[in-house]
């Protein structure tokens, strides 16, 4: 009798799969283990980073000559305001630590009652009204 022999479609598939792993994996460590492909890899990365430098440098040309800040030039410029910010900050403890009280009240003050601009201007003379003299405010 023959005897009843079916395979499991999954287990043909996972042992192609398992096949196809190991020869990729030999083939890989074949050929990125050697010398050559060390060398090519390294002469690749040297010219990748010397095109990188000569766009950046290019780049930094064109933002002098249109007057545009770059990306250094807006980090300094953020270090300057960071400095400038923590210099301010000292000073305005300094100055609340020797008069906090003073400090406190001249902020309330501000908040209460906002101040308003002088009233320098008058309103215009009525069409009907005489001025001083007599004559009409025409």
């Amino acid at each position: 009798m023959a005897e009843n022999t079916t395979e499991n479609p999954l287990d043909t598939w996972r042992q192609f799969i398992t096949d196809s792993e190991r020869q990729w994996n030999g083939f890989f460590k074949d050929v990125l283990g050697t010398d050559t492909f060390s060398s090519a890899m390294n002469t690749w990365v040297e010219a990748s980073l010397t095109v990188q430098r000569m766009v950046a440098d290019n780049l930094e040309r064109y933002y002098a000559a249109f007057n545009i800040p770059s990306h250094g030039d807006l980090v300094e410029l953020a270090e300057r305001m960071k400095a400038v910010e923590e210099t301010l900050a000292r000073i305005e403890a300094i100055v609340t630590k020797g008069a906090p009280a003073k400090a406190a009240a001249t902020r309330r003050a501000k908040v209460a009652a906002p101040v308003k601009p002088a009233r320098t201007k008058r309103p215009p003379v009525a069409a009907g009204a005489k001025s001083q003299n007599g004559v009409s405010g025409l």
